[in-house]
């Protein structure tokens, strides 16, 4: 039986692409923006519901997810300008994110428990994820990584920014777009991934 990633909060998918591209991994992309539907593999369906629809899931690809990999929005965690945070400080207001998603996507983690997991943010999560998560664990580029995983070489060439992918303010997916994974460090997980991968974990 071919093992599975469960990419949560997936968005255009870009952190599972390159599991999607090898034919011995299957995906299963979480994800509740309908403007996202036509995403391959994706599933629309509500991250904090997951009581819901993980077990059935779970039953239908039959076995649980050998990865997992999960991105919560960022916008409440970032430092740009214009993000909650960034406004509340210049305001002098206090400002408590919403760490509902980031909850359910660990908790997922602690069901499922597997062989390695991400949890992947930006940089003014880090004091914000610290009481959940502790330090994070790779930097690459603007992508902070926590979790359980082997460290993720990408070529030293690689070059990206939050505005690698940026669009139109007026687009409705703007932060999924700047949000998206390079496919390197999706190939990087998948090449670690494969590099500590035993005989049972294809059965």
């Amino acid at each position: 039986m071919k093992p599975w990633i469960l990419d949560l909060c997936s968005g255009f998918g870009g952190a599972s692409e390159a599991f999607a591209n090898h034919p011995h991994w299957r995906v299963i992309r979480i994800e509740n923006n309908p403007q996202l539907a036509h995403v391959a593999h994706t599933r629309l369906l509500d991250i904090n519901h997951w009581m819901d629809w993980l077990p059935a899931l779970i039953d239908e690809m039959g076995c649980p997810p050998k990865l997992i990999w999960a991105s919560p929005p960022c916008l409440e965690f970032s430092m740009a300008f214009n993000a909650p945070k960034s406004k509340a400080a210049r305001e002098g207001r206090d400002f408590e994110p919403d760490f509902t998603i980031l909850q359910s996507c660990i908790s997922i983690i602690g069901i499922v428990k597997p062989k390695f997991f991400i949890i992947e943010n930006v940089a003014g999560a880090s004091l914000d994820f610290r009481p959940y998560l502790g330090e994070w664990s790779q930097r690459i580029g603007p992508f902070f990584l926590w979790g359980e995983f082997p460290h993720l070489h990408v070529g030293e060439e690689f070059e990206h920014t939050k505005t690698t992918n940026d669009v139109w303010n007026d687009n409705p997916l703007r932060s999924n777009y700047k949000a998206i994974v390079p496919l390197e460090i999706s190939e990087a997980f998948l090449d670690a991934s494969m590099r500590q991968t035993t005989l049972e974990d294809w059965i």
